[in-house]
């Protein structure tokens, strides 16, 4: 979702959601079809087909998925071998459904992390597919890997996960300055789920690109109506009610993220990420230890916390947060890597 505002402005034809076409993400085509009846063998086990669709995703020369910054449908990323998250999890829940695997649309509950796409910067959220297989739901990511599927996510219909479809596939128009393609994108997601969040701050930054500065005040008002924490929409609308005069509001809304990103844990997380890609490992760790302090059951933060001490070449401190990332994992594949971890530095001198 896009979290800032731009002072130029540019007018666009918008592209109508009908013209767009019926076009289904999740479709499989012949092409994918063959390839799943020449890797899986019929009459194996649900949670064989499971692991088999994996193993042929990510390992087999055919295919060989790989990572790459745009959203594609199930046989574009097919066709293409790579994609984003998004891709990955409409090729994968495509896939398993055709193998009659009960497979399903995943939110993630993720730190705020921020990238740039041209001049837009964007928040990121995470989808990815989940797999219920008697009676037990296991969360497949874009790194390979089968696990339980632990507390940090939410199962949401295919309409929710087409909403997050055709909202990438605005943003990444918003990118090449195709503003009334993006539009047209971001109304199609409405069509599918108007409950998504980023929906409407999406719709708002193009209705705000596009001159329209009372439908993007609209559109961020409703943003924080359907989420009141959201910190892009907060800055967006503070921005927004600065440019028009309405200054009260804007100092309110400013003064409430300072006070949300000072308690918010995975605002000090995403401080120490990137203080961590520029070298900085001191200040990288003191962002750590914030979010630990704010919140002290997320492993993710003792990892990190354990990782900066590596870096500074501390093994007693790196043990430790080590082991309070592997009590406080809620699922066997992180417990297990933070374990193998830990035995690595044990034979260490």
């Amino acid at each position: 979702m896009l979290s800032c505002l731009f002072l130029s402005l540019l007018l666009a034809v918008p592209v109508q959601a009908e013209d767009l076409g019926n076009e289904n993400p999740l479709a499989i085509d012949p092409e994918m079809k063959q390839f799943l009846e020449a890797k899986i063998e019929p009459g194996r086990t649900p949670m064989q087909r499971l692991q088999s669709l994996v193993t042929a995703i990510f390992f087999d020369p055919d295919l060989k998925f790989a990572y790459a910054p745009i959203s594609r449908s199930a046989s574009e990323t097919f066709k293409n071998r790579d994609g984003n998250c998004l891709a990955f999890t409409f090729l994968f829940i495509s896939m398993a459904r055709h193998l009659n695997l009960d497979a399903r649309f995943c939110e993630v509950r993720m730190p705020p992390m921020f990238t740039k796409k041209g001049e837009f910067v964007i928040l990121n959220q995470h989808l990815k597919p989940v797999v219920f297989v008697a009676g037990e739901a296991y969360a497949i990511d874009i790194f390979p890997g089968i696990i339980p599927i632990g507390l940090n996510g939410q199962i949401v219909s295919d309409k929710r996960g087409f909403a997050h479809f055709f909202s990438n596939k605005g943003v990444d128009e918003l990118g090449k300055g195709n503003y009334g393609l993006a539009d047209g994108y971001f109304d199609k997601a409405l069509e599918m789920d108007a409950s998504t969040t980023g929906v409407w701050l999406n719709l708002g930054t193009a209705r705000f690109r596009s001159g329209k500065l009372d439908e993007a005040e609209r559109y961020y008002r409703k943003a924080l109506e359907l989420n009141p924490k959201n910190p892009a929409a907060m800055s967006n609308l503070a921005s927004l009610c600065e440019m028009t005069g309405k200054l009260k509001e804007a100092l309110r809304l400013k003064k409430k993220i300072r006070q949300f990103r000072e308690k918010n844990p995975y605002y000090h997380f995403s401080l120490g990420l990137e203080a961590y890609l520029q070298g900085q490992y001191d200040a990288a760790l003191a962002h750590y230890k914030r979010a630990a302090r704010l919140n002290s059951t997320d492993h993710t933060f003792y990892f990190e916390i354990a990782r900066m001490y590596a870096r500074l070449g501390k093994k007693s401190q790196t043990m430790a947060n080590l082991k309070l990332a592997e009590k406080y994992a809620s699922d066997p594949g992180n417990k297990l890597m933070y374990a193998q971890k830990l035995e690595i530095l044990k034979s260490m001198n």
